[in-house]
């Protein structure tokens, strides 16, 4: 992962640390990756994300928890940016 990407996920930490993040509940995983017509594996390599991690929320086997959340949410509000982010 990127400086940039570890950056991110620091910033979001840290906001919630100071209960600045508390996203209750997360985007739809599998909706959002077909919405971005990528499969599990591209989805997984494109934003970093452990593909069994990511198979265990589509399968609802496991819930992302509040950093997750908040990453997905970004991915969702603006794929393109964050995925220029992390892949830097």
């Amino acid at each position: 992962m990127s400086k940039l990407g570890k950056d991110i996920i620091s910033a979001l930490k840290e906001a919630k640390k100071k209960g600045l993040v508390t996203l209750q509940t997360s985007p739809d995983v599998s909706k959002l990756r077909k919405k971005l017509k990528l499969s599990q594996r591209e989805f997984s390599a494109v934003y970093h994300i452990n593909i069994e991690t990511l198979r265990k929320w589509e399968q609802h086997q496991r819930d992302p928890d509040s950093i997750s959340r908040a990453y997905l949410k970004c991915i969702q509000n603006d794929p393109a940016l964050i995925r220029e982010l992390v892949n830097r």
